[in-house]
């Protein structure tokens, strides 16, 4: 994977997971896990992996949907795996771990309305990445051809 597509998506991962641009120091240790790691070869892209990969770098907001779709119909995804590492290296580096530990210093009162209007959001970009990712992936299953297996000759 080129390196302009990995640093896309640490920005926009971080622009979603916590508001703020990354750090040089995150950018770096997130090229480097993807270049030197074995567990992000072995995570086994097939077409809509990519599909939501592309889909959910190009903003924090294409971000947040293909989370919110992932979390309920592809858990195992790999745009699930990056956010993971993404929000891993966030909690490990200062400003960014500051932005995660922060108490939110509402009144109980504010408090459940604040939850409630979090899971109102989460219910409309479920329906809506639903609604948009849904047809794309089905598409893709009912298009995608298997190789032919080599034959093997004694």
């Amino acid at each position: 994977m080129n390196t302009s597509q990995l640093e896309r998506e640490c920005v926009t991962y971080t622009r979603y997971l916590i508001g703020q641009m990354p750090s040089e120091y995150v950018v770096n240790r997130y090229l480097d896990f993807h270049q030197k790691s074995e567990a992000m070869a072995d995570l086994g892209f097939d077409a809509f992996d990519q599909f939501l990969v592309s889909v959910s770098a190009r903003g924090p907001f294409w971000a947040s949907m293909a989370d919110s779709y992932a979390s309920v119909f592809r858990k195992d995804s790999v745009v699930r795996k990056k956010l993971v590492v993404t929000l891993a290296l966030l909690e490990c580096v200062s400003p960014s771990f500051e932005a995660l530990d922060e108490v939110d210093g509402r009144s109980a009162m504010a408090m459940p309305i604040a939850l409630a209007l979090r899971a109102v959001r989460y219910a409309f970009l479920l329906g809506g990445s639903a609604v948009v990712f849904t047809p794309v992936r089905a598409a893709m299953v009912f298009s995608w051809k298997p190789r032919a297996e080599p034959v093997l000759e004694p």
